[in-house]
This record gives structure tokens, sequence and C-alpha cells, in this order.
């Protein structure tokens, strides 16, 4: 077995403070390197508060870093619903995502990029609610783009909700792809180091469509005003994976 990179997500800003230090500098002491990766929220532009990305005060702490923001779109108690819900939810996303870094940037980076649907179980992902938002975060960021930009399906759920993994693998039985999988399995509560990738504690039951690009194993290190701990699949092509995320570009702090 094999170590990826270490990664981390949070619903607080990464300037957030633990006990006085970086939050960033926290989970890099923890990974013993500096996460290549840092999972942030992505509703819709006219989101408020500090669970969304905030980027007059994070773009410019993670590219010092050079750590690349993973887009997740947030809005857990749609992900049972309908094929139209799904595809409004999508253009918000995509909006947003597009709105805050702006697509001539995200075009001079590659133009590609992941975005992982948050499904938390409660309730799982329906295949309708996936295509719907699959299909739109695709198309409605190549149209508002001026086919500049596109947004890449992704999905992060839990290792044991085999509906929502069942639920992807139907819609690509119906021509919908999806772009990679973030599997949650914790074997640590709080923080943790990284761990080994081990495929048998990683995979879900179902047999998925697309690859797992990362695996969170540890929740909450520091409590809900703190990170997640994630680890890359080091059987992936990791520099494939991160130039779909976003590193974000040159910003004065706010």
């Amino acid at each position: 077995m094999a170590v990826g990179s270490p990664g981390a997500d949070s619903s607080t800003l990464v300037t957030n403070l633990i006990n006085g230090r970086s939050m960033i500098d926290v989970a890099s002491d923890l990974f013993g390197q500096t996460p290549v990766v840092w999972g942030r929220y992505f509703t819709d532009a006219a989101t408020t508060g500090l669970v969304e990305y905030r980027a007059r005060r994070e773009n410019q702490p993670l590219r010092d870093r050079n750590i690349r923001v993973l887009p997740i779109a947030r809005q857990t108690k749609h992900v049972d619903g309908t094929q139209a819900r799904g595809a409004a939810d999508a253009q918000a996303n995509v909006e947003d995502l597009i709105k805050t870094f702006g697509a001539d940037y995200l075009r001079s980076i590659g133009g590609k990029f992941l975005m992982f649907l948050d499904v938390e179980g409660t309730p799982s992902l329906s295949t309708a609610y996936y295509l719907g938002w699959a299909r739109t975060l695709v198309d409605h960021s190549q149209s508002f783009s001026n086919g500049g930009v596109t947004i890449l399906p992704g999905v992060y759920a839990t290792q044991g909700d085999d509906s929502t993994w069942e639920a992807i693998l139907t819609a690509d039985g119906q021509g919908v792809k999806s772009f990679g999988a973030w599997v949650a399995r914790w074997r640590i509560r709080g923080c943790g180091k990284p761990l080994d990738w081990d495929v048998d504690v990683v995979s879900p039951r179902v047999e998925l469509p697309c690859d797992i690009l990362l695996w969170q194993y540890a929740d909450e290190c520091h409590g809900g005003e703190g990170f997640d701990c994630n680890v890359t699949n080091p059987n992936a092509d990791l520099q494939q994976f991160l130039d779909q995320c976003v590193l974000p570009p040159e910003t004065p702090v706010a």
C-alpha cells in the first residue's frame, strides 16, 4: 500500500486561526507537508456567510502556498430531488464558481475543473437529480463562459451510501459521465496523519464508473471550526487531478 498526497476541506475560511495559528500551518504540520488541495463550498453567487468560499480573503493565502481549491457544490437537502431541481442548482453552482474566479482567468489556467456534489447521505442522491445536475454543470459552464470553461461533475459521499453510488452508476448507463469520486470513510475521528490507501477500506460496494480521487479518512480536526483530513489516490494521476482544481489568482487580502 502507498500514501497519496494530503488534502483538507473546511466549512470555514482557510484564514481561520486554531490556537492562534493559521489553519493552513496547522494542517501542514499535521500532514508533514502542505496540503495539495483545499475543499471549499460554492452554492450560488448570492449566498452569504463564511461557509462559502470568500475569494478576497482566501485566494492569496492559498496561492502563496500553492494549494488548489477543490470546489464543492453545497445543496445537500436537495440531492434526492427532481431532474429540474438538479439542473437549477447546477446553474447556480456554475455561476458562483465562474464569477468567483473569472472566466478569463479560469480559461488561462486550463479551463476544465472538477466540482464535487456534496451528498451527506441524509438524503442520498437520486438518479433524476444527478442527471439534471451533472448535465447542466457541463452545458451551463460552457455557455456561461462562452466556451472557455467546462466544469466536470464528481460526487462526495460516504463509502457505505450504496443508493448514491447506484445513482451515479445508473446515470453513467444513461450517458452522463462522472469524472471522479471523493469517498468519506473515517478511520480517525478528529486529527490524524495521512493513512495508507487501502482499496478495501475506501471502495464502495457498488462498482463505480469513475476513479476514486480522494479519501476523507478523518473528520473535524479541531472541531467544526477546523478541517477534515483527506488523501489523494496514489494510483491516480495526481497532476491531472490538480490541473482540474483551481489555483487562485493573485488577490490582495481584504
